[in-house]
């Protein structure tokens, strides 16, 4: 009995503490973290009060919290937080807004506690000035575009945002703000419904500061950070212009074609007149744009499928503007040829090509400029037989870049023999196929980690980016880049063999070293690398800082 009763009450303390354990591991796995950090000027260090904080969670299944405010040392808290990656974003009156300096990537465990997180705001900028017509006198209603430069594929170009144009008052006067350090080109644009008389030679056209119809020689602004660039006035007037005139033709038929639309691109890809401004087919099938300045520019043509043409065909042709009239800017339209191209397996390797090779998903893409791109008809993605061999349909002429999806891991592609089309790319021309691409498909991709250190000690989210050299450099496809986490440490995988340069930015806009004219400044402060097959190199960097970045 005594027996029993003994046995019965061990019984009930080991189910008590097994659902305690039980009750306290629970616990351990539900054990919040906090987010602790400092919100600071970037150009003063001086924390910053009333700043609006939001950590937005990444990580599946994982909830937000509510928005915070710092407090007068700039401070924000975060607590009650699930294990999970997060984003820090900060915003405030006066800083510019989606800057890349404005957000933060933290991972957290399970109760941890994240602290001394800094996010920094970057002051916001303007540029102001007057705009004058040939009297000297207000113009009103002028679009004035602040447009900064960027790199896409190797290629240099102007992009334009909504929110860095401003239009002139009655006092002929503009400003654009809220805009982050850089280099921008200012340019002008009368109203399209601004009217010169009639047989006229004469019109307002588009001018970049100073005073210049051609981006080429216009003068690029650098507005530092917080500044306020007053006193960039222009004049508008009017320019003599000129007339194009001609004929886009079907190459099949040889016929002119009365269904194709025209567009007229300067040779920077910017849209000059869209199709249906002086655009006519009448009876004669031309088409006619007037008011054009001297310049480079590009005519493009397409013409939409019909049941005569099952399939969009396109065309372009550059033209030379100068003091006289064209009169035969024909467009040949076609519907393009065909690329082909070959992949070998190089040395040694289990992989099996006519499995693996064929799950490569192989993509052509155009290296023109954004807006004859756009206007460019789409080109399917070519898959990899089993023989190893591909085919992209119905090509349009122009510069290609090809790349390839789903490359096995630790293999990568280079150019066989003297053709080197994965690095300079593939020129097409109208009713020519160019030579097949011949590839091979190798093992032995490298790796490289290291530490990015400033002041000695380890840079947190510093940006390590990995530059190959030689004519890799216009092709993205070789570019590594990585942040380094809170001890400074990064990691890069998949490198393809070659000889590269290493860098590191402590803060640095998005692709900015895509521009030559940047990296310039600091080809000195690289760290040069050669990458064997199946290399694994470990370095040291020293961040190049924020201080030095910031115009």
């Amino acid at each position: 009995m005594k027996l029993s009763f003994v046995l019965a009450v061990l019984t009930v303390n080991l189910m008590f503490f097994a659902l305690g354990a039980q009750s306290q591991n629970a616990g351990l796995l539900q054990e919040k973290g906090t987010i602790e950090g400092t919100v600071i000027d970037a150009f003063t260090a001086q924390p910053l009060r009333g700043v609006d904080v939001k950590l937005i969670a990444s990580s599946p299944g994982v909830s937000t919290p509510a928005p915070a405010s710092t407090d007068p040392d700039g401070r924000f808290m975060f607590g009650g937080l699930s294990a999970g990656r997060y984003l820090v974003l900060a915003s405030h009156n006066g800083y510019v807004d989606n800057h890349i300096d404005n957000r933060r990537f933290v991972p957290l465990t399970s109760g941890q506690r994240v602290k001394d997180i800094v996010v920094r705001l970057v002051p916001d900028g303007a540029i102001a000035g007057h705009i004058t017509n040939e009297a000297g006198k207000p113009f009103p209603g002028v679009s004035v575009a602040a447009m900064r430069p960027t790199y896409m594929h190797g290629r240099r170009q102007l992009i334009e945002t909504s929110r860095a144009v401003a239009i002139t008052n009655e006092a002929g006067e503009y400003r654009i703000a809220d805009l982050p350090p850089g280099k921008y080109y200012i340019r002008a644009k009368p109203p399209a419904s601004l009217k010169t008389k009639p047989g006229s030679d004469r019109a307002y056209v588009p001018v970049y500061y100073p005073a210049t119809n051609e981006l080429a020689r216009s003068v690029g602004l650098t507005l530092r950070v917080g500044e306020d660039l007053a006193g960039i006035d222009m004049n508008l007037a009017p320019a003599r212009t000129v007339r194009i005139r001609g004929r886009v033709i079907n190459a099949r038929t040889s016929l002119p074609s009365t269904e194709a639309e025209v567009t007229l691109l300067s040779d920077q890809g910017e849209t000059i007149f869209s199709p249906g401004q002086n655009f006519s087919t009448g009876g004669q099938a031309s088409f006619e744009f007037r008011g054009v300045p001297p310049g480079s520019y590009v005519l493009v043509a397409q013409q939409p499928s019909s049941p005569r043409e099952p399939k969009t065909i396109w065309g372009r042709t550059s033209v030379e503007i100068g003091d006289t009239n064209i009169e035969h800017a024909d467009i040949v339209v076609s519907n393009g040829v065909d690329v082909s191209g070959h992949i070998r397996l190089e040395g040694k390797t289990d992989l099996d090509l006519g499995k693996n090779v064929a799950e490569l998903v192989v993509v052509l893409q155009s290296q023109e400029p954004s807006s004859l791109a756009d206007l460019t008809p789409d080109i399917d993605n070519a898959t990899v037989s089993s023989d190893g061999t591909f085919v992209f349909h119905e090509v349009p002429d122009g510069s290609y870049r090809i790349d390839f999806r789903q490359i096995p891991s630790g293999f990568y592609l280079q150019s066989s023999g003297t053709s080197e089309v994965l690095e300079s790319g593939i020129p097409v021309s109208r009713g020519h196929s160019p030579p097949a691409v011949e590839l091979v498909l190798d093992f032995g991709t490298g790796q490289i980690d290291g530490t990015v250190m400033i002041d000695e000690q380890p840079s947190q989210h510093a940006l390590a980016v990995l530059i190959p050299d030689g004519k890799r450099r216009t092709q993205q496809s070789y570019y590594r880049q990585a942040f380094a986490d809170q001890t400074g440490r990064f990691a890069m995988r998949n490198v393809v063999p070659g000889d590269y340069t290493l860098f590191a930015w402590e803060e640095i806009d998005r692709g900015a070293y895509f521009d030559p004219e940047f990296l310039g400044r600091y080809e000195d402060r690289g760290h040069a690398v050669h990458i064997e097959e199946n290399a694994h190199l470990s370095v040291e960097l020293d961040a190049i800082p924020a201080a030095e970045t910031l115009p």
